[in-house]
């Protein structure tokens, strides 16, 4: 059997995406969110504007419409996705998550 050293990925996700951080309990808006995926596998969330911005890095892989993305601390999380047009739909535990295609 022949080991496939490719990533998988889909080069529909590739660059950034801009979305809304909503409450986990009430879904009102409270921030924003910008996803980034590059095409070396790496998965980057900036969480917040300015001073206030966290960073989380991670890397992912993308299969039959699923990102499974690893942290540092090597747990892993999968997350459903479509996309249409020009608009990421990301659904995680249960919610969905819409993000806009940066130009």
């Amino acid at each position: 059997m022949q080991c496939n050293s490719q990533k998988d990925e889909d080069p529909r996700l590739l660059g950034q995406w801009e979305g809304t951080l909503k409450d986990a309990q009430t879904e009102n808006p409270i921030g924003k969110i910008v996803l980034e995926f590059t095409k070396d596998g790496k998965f980057v969330q900036y969480v917040g504007q300015g001073n206030s911005q966290n960073i989380i890095p991670s890397t992912y892989t993308a299969q039959n419409n699923t990102i499974i993305s690893t942290d540092k601390a090597n747990e892993k999380d999968e997350s459903h996705y479509t996309i249409k047009n020009d608009t990421l739909i990301i659904t995680y535990q249960g919610f969905e998550n819409k993000y806009v295609k940066r130009k």
